[in-house]
């Protein structure tokens, strides 16, 4: 096998422990709801609501986070919550945690059918919990944070709905997107990078999620690029990415942040020079601030929810 993927996968496993420490239901019991069934399966979302945790009930609709776990998409799962995401809940913010099926059972575009059907799912039950229609954030680290870019870029864009699930009717937009270490571009991501993970190789994480290889499939790797879809109209974008990270390069948050200024977009970019790939020092110090400052933003020009 390949030492960069015997590298990679050593290292997924020694963040994936580490993610695991990083669970909410330690302190907030979620209400788990099946957003989707299809193909023999039955996908579910945690969704976490701020009672008991000392906010004072608001008569205004909580606005909503929408958690979308790492893992390279072939491990994880929707108790993998990063620290500063459930600090948001004593924040005021509802906070959804989705599955969505890994790489062992389907391939992409499988996992953006689910992710826009978790969130039609959600938008038609927002007033059953209190929940601002107008305000979901998309949120997720590597993977997550892939999957999490592609509902931004792609609002609106038909041939990745999907029609999955009874929430058909209902919108499947996000008014803005946090991403961590997200990659945005997979046919420039594995060019001049010498990291842990050779993105080409057959048996990479991204040729388990496309089903075949960037090389044979380009197409394929197109369809999967949030990069792509980015147009005039994009939601502010929060990205984050850390100089160190040897599994996806800086360069694929900076292509992302390019993109989004020149269609006009509001992006917010930051760069810490010393941080790796899942790097926990992400949950605090000027990352976390900044990620609070761009929600606080978002909360103060929240609109009224749709009738």
């Amino acid at each position: 096998m390949n030492k960069r993927i015997e590298n990679f996968k050593l290292l997924a496993k020694m963040i994936y422990g580490a993610i695991l420490g990083r669970i909410a239901s330690a302190k907030y019991k979620p209400v788990t709801l099946t957003y989707v069934e299809h193909d023999g399966r039955t996908l579910e979302l945690d969704l976490y609501l701020p009672e008991g945790s000392g906010v004072v009930p608001s008569s205004e609709p909580l606005p909503l986070i929408i958690w979308f776990h790492g893992g390279a998409w072939l491990m994880g799962s929707r108790k993998d919550i990063e620290s500063i995401a459930v600090r948001q809940i004593e924040r005021g913010f509802a906070l959804a945690s989705v599955s969505y099926s890994l790489s062992d059972t389907a391939q992409w575009p499988t996992q953006c059918f689910e992710a826009k059907a978790a969130v039609r799912y959600l938008r038609q039950h927002a007033a059953e919990y209190g929940i601002n229609p107008d305000l979901f954030v998309a949120w997720g680290m590597s993977a997550g944070a892939h999957m999490s870019c592609m509902l931004g870029a792609s609002n609106g864009v038909e041939e990745l709905e999907g029609g999955l699930g009874h929430s058909v009717e209902s919108s499947s937009e996000v008014q803005a997107v946090v991403a961590w270490y997200p990659p945005t571009d997979f046919l420039s991501v594995g060019r001049d990078f010498d990291g842990l993970l050779d993105y080409y190789a057959e048996d990479s994480p991204v040729t388990k999620l496309l089903g075949e290889s960037i090389g044979t499939a380009p197409e394929k790797a197109e369809l999967a690029s949030p990069l792509n879809f980015v147009k005039q109209g994009a939601p502010p974008f929060f990205l984050a990415h850390g100089s160190k990270d040897p599994i996806v390069p800086l360069s694929q948050s900076e292509l992302m942040y390019a993109k989004l200024e020149d269609v006009g977009a509001d992006p917010e970019l930051i760069i810490e020079p010393t941080f790796t790939h899942g790097d926990y020092r992400f949950n605090s110090g000027k990352t976390a601030l900044a990620v609070e400052k761009f929600l606080d933003r978002l909360r103060k020009k929240s609109v009224q929810p749709r009738s």
